[in-house]
């Protein structure tokens, strides 16, 4: 009776370690967008590295991002504008509370590498820089949520929506937008910094001047059916650390002030 008797607890321990490591080795299901592609990349695969956790890492725009989740997607971390995130808080895809304010993106502006530089630090150089290019890529308004309205207030801004709008090379993403600037189909590309730096042979210019930016800000939050919301909360800390907030900044973004409380 005692070898029984210790035979189900054996079994009874065996079955709890099994459980605890399918806990500690977790997939990590991540939804990002494209301009927080990159540095939320670097800082998922680091915690879920250190974690022994493996990741599913999908990258889209705030609307396709937002429509998969609505479809039923059922991601651990979502990360969107604030106004898709809005949208996703008002419709109930979201833990509660579990809402932070991570980022925000800038708008830049580069050309071909090896092309003329020209000058864009000022709103009339700007101007001029733009209106000589022959091709602009940018992305479509239409599909881009918030993203393409900070686009056309900027160029609103300097007057010249209309003209840049006969000589726009539209793209679906920020990074297929500066693409178009490596193959030669544009010779311009307004895009979010950190959708630049990532790429190669393009000539990042600079940000456009503080007085026409309109900053595009950037949420993450734990999803409402989220299978690991847990480790999900830990990866939002990560976000947040010291060094999380170090490669947001040399991506290209500025990291969010806003000290939102932890879930």
């Amino acid at each position: 009776k005692s070898y029984m008797r210790y035979g189900r607890i054996f079994a009874l321990l065996a079955v709890l370690l099994l459980a605890g490591r399918e806990t500690a080795a977790a997939e990590l299901k991540v939804m990002a967008t494209g301009s927080m592609a990159a540095p939320l990349r670097k800082i998922a695969e680091a915690f879920a590295g250190k974690n022994g956790h493996t990741l599913d890492y999908s990258v889209g725009i705030t609307t396709t991002v937002s429509a998969t989740i609505q479809a039923g997607e059922k991601p651990d971390l979502v990360e969107v504008t604030s106004v898709g995130m809005d949208q996703l808080e008002r419709e109930n895809f979201l833990l509660p509370r579990s809402r932070v304010e991570i980022a925000h993106a800038l708008i830049g502006i580069a050309v071909r590498e090896g092309a003329p530089v020209p000058d864009i630090s000022t709103p009339d150089t700007l101007t001029d820089a733009i209106e000589k290019a022959y091709s602009v890529a940018y992305v479509n308004p239409r599909f881009a949520a918030q993203v393409g309205v900070n686009l056309m207030t900027f160029l609103n801004r300097l007057g010249i929506r209309e003209d840049v709008a006969k000589k726009a090379s539209l793209a679906f993403t920020g990074e297929e937008a500066v693409q178009k600037v490596v193959t030669g189909e544009a010779d311009m590309v307004l895009a979010f910094v950190s959708e630049i730096l990532p790429v190669k042979g393009v000539k990042w210019l600079g940000p456009i001047p503080a007085s026409l930016q309109v900053p595009t800000n950037y949420s993450a939050a734990i999803g409402a059916g989220a299978a690991h919301p847990e480790i999900a909360r830990g990866l939002l800390d990560a976000i947040r650390s010291p060094e999380g907030r170090r490669i947001i900044r040399d991506a290209g973004l500025e990291p969010a002030t806003d000290k939102t409380e932890s879930p």
